[in-house]
């Protein structure tokens, strides 16, 4: 009996709830790990902000790759690719579309604000850059970018809804991974209870590429072009975070609309942003089938 609590008698593993419950802690420990053991490597570099991002790139993927991958051999016993990381033609322009649909998104919020005198444009060029332009956009492309979108892809819409979707359904899997992902933002620097809600609706954002189709490499485009856009070309605070910037600017409007010191994720402005991807993305993938949707609607009719 007891031992019906903690395995699935059919699959004779760990049931996804104590899956999910030893897999969150466990990232941020092996990061903290790696970053002591790092951080002595790189030392005084790391006052560079530029550099700090790269370094935190480095970390998170190792990291993230690493305890996803043990999770997925030896807890949940399936494979690392079977998350959503087949490496196909398709992969690589799914990565390439979400990239760029973010960087619209973030340029369409920018001329928003722009518009309607919500934002003053200060400065544009790469003036307090420590390194030539191309190397700042290179590292900052990866730190800011590739590395923070892949690293929180993989884990929650990878890992942590998948599981919970084999634990609890479709359905409710993707509400409760949208409150975890608004509510780990709440810790970061200049959070506010709108910036937590906002940041739900674009764990959605990123879940329906996902859910259209099964793959990881549209949200991870997405997540990476929206960092790599909306801190280091547009300016604005990555979640709380601020990068070296291409074009420097003060922002003059309310921050419940703008998004202030939090980044465009706190503010309304970019509600209809987000809908307006949304619909991209339906019509980029309309042509899809074998999707954890339409499997989800078949197994409801």
């Amino acid at each position: 009996m007891i031992k019906k609590i903690f395995l699935n008698p059919d699959e004779n593993r760990l049931r996804a709830g104590w899956r999910l419950f030893l897999f969150i802690p466990a990232v941020p420990i092996i990061i903290r790990i790696l970053d002591l053991a790092l951080r002595p490597i790189f030392g005084g570099l790391l006052e560079n902000n530029t550099i700090n991002w790269a370094f935190r790139g480095i970390l998170v993927i190792i990291g993230g790759t690493l305890v996803v991958w043990i999770f997925r051999k030896f807890i949940d016993k399936r494979s690392f690719v079977s998350l959503g990381l087949q490496v196909d033609r398709l992969a690589i322009w799914d990565m390439l579309v979400g990239f760029v649909l973010s960087g619209f998104m973030v340029g369409l919020f920018f001329v928003v604000l722009l518009a309607f005198g919500m934002l003053e444009i200060n400065e544009i060029g790469w003036t307090n850059s420590a390194f030539s332009p191309i190397l700042e956009i290179f590292l900052l492309l990866f730190g800011v970018g590739l590395a923070t979108g892949y690293s929180e892809e993989l884990a929650f819409r990878g890992y942590i809804l998948q599981n919970l979707g084999e634990g609890i359904g479709l359905v409710w899997a993707v509400v409760v991974s949208c409150i975890l992902y608004g509510l780990m933002h709440m810790s970061n620097p200049n959070s506010t209870l709108l910036s937590g809600v906002l940041i739900a609706i674009f764990g959605f954002l990123r879940i329906f590429g996902w859910l259209r189709t099964s793959q990881l490499w549209l949200s991870i485009g997405m997540h990476a072009g929206w960092n790599f856009f909306q801190g280091p070309i547009f300016g604005f605070s990555i979640s709380g975070l601020d990068s070296e910037s291409l074009i420097k600017h003060t922002i003059t409007g309310p921050n419940w609309m703008t998004g202030g010191s939090f980044g465009p994720e706190a503010g309304i402005v970019v509600i209809p942003v987000v809908l307006l991807a949304l619909m991209v993305m339906f019509l980029w993938t309309v042509k899809r089938n074998d999707t954890p949707w339409n499997r989800h609607k078949k197994k409801m009719s």
